[in-house]
């Protein structure tokens, strides 16, 4: 009994002085440290130095990883416009993961301007490194099918005269991409939120699945075949073109055996 109340009174006062260190680091300590001797309009003006110097030191950094990328190649100046949006976002940006995938977009729009929208930018505005990972996560699962719309595959279906509507899927939660990670992705817009499924797959053109740089081509000897997936939205499509992430081998392996009772499947590597 006594080391638990040890422990919440050593939890306690951990939390206490996390929360002075924020407070001082953000400028809003006055009342914890009992500065009576100074108003709070001057406290407010210490605060505003800071924040200002938080946002710059941001920006700075950005600027810096972003340097660090790439060498020689091309480059173009951004649209001003989507310069001056995308100035205004990053500056709030303060968690080094986050601050690193900021400064991969400043690099790519660089080299490509038009690259990412200021729709995309301000879709980013919101998010959280949790919410960046889970993007991470998806982005290594997706592939392309048909056209250049990016999907997370899991499954097929087909019809039979006997056994009617026959399914078999994928879990994704064994990639590290659970239900509720797929619902987050939902609310933050990255991700449509229906299960979707392709057209009746045909007999006599092959169906290239291409997953960054691994290639399947499926050629079916089964009528009514129909994949089912989730398709990325335009947004999602085009932030997670922006992350480079190989596919993982145990899903990519997975897909192949999903696949291959289907027909002939075969594979290559995308240079």
């Amino acid at each position: 009994m006594k080391l638990k109340n040890a422990t919440l009174d050593k939890k306690i006062r951990n939390r206490k002085a996390l929360l002075l260190q924020l407070a001082e680091q953000r400028g809003i300590a006055g009342l914890l440290h009992g500065d009576a001797k100074i108003s709070f309009g001057e406290r407010f003006s210490v605060r505003h130095q800071l924040d200002q110097a938080a946002r710059q030191k941001n920006l700075e950094t950005i600027i810096e990883l972003a340097s660090q990328q790439g060498g020689d190649e091309v480059g173009n100046e951004p649209d001003p416009d989507w310069l001056s949006h995308y100035l205004e976002l990053a500056e709030n940006i303060r968690h080094p993961a986050m601050q690193q995938f900021w400064a991969n977009i400043l690099s790519q729009e660089v080299l490509n301007p038009g690259h990412c929208s200021i729709q995309a930018l301000s879709g980013l505005r919101y998010m959280t490194q949790k919410d960046a990972l889970l993007l991470q996560k998806a982005s290594a699962l997706g592939c392309h099918f048909g056209d250049d719309n990016l999907r997370l595959l899991f499954g097929y279906q087909y019809k039979t005269l006997l056994q009617g509507l026959r399914q078999q899927r994928l879990n994704l939660g064994r990639y590290r991409l659970p239900y509720a990670g797929l619902l987050q992705l939902f609310e933050l817009g990255l991700l449509h939120q229906s299960e979707l499924e392709s057209g009746e797959l045909s007999l006599t053109a092959p169906l290239t699945v291409e997953l960054n740089t691994h290639a399947m081509t499926l050629q079916p000897q089964r009528k009514g075949i129909r994949l089912l997936y989730y398709r990325f939205t335009t947004i999602g499509n085009e932030l997670a073109g922006l992350i480079t992430e190989s596919t993982p081998a145990d899903y990519r392996h997975d897909l192949q055996d999903l696949l291959a009772p289907l027909g002939q499947l075969s594979q290559k590597n995308q240079l």
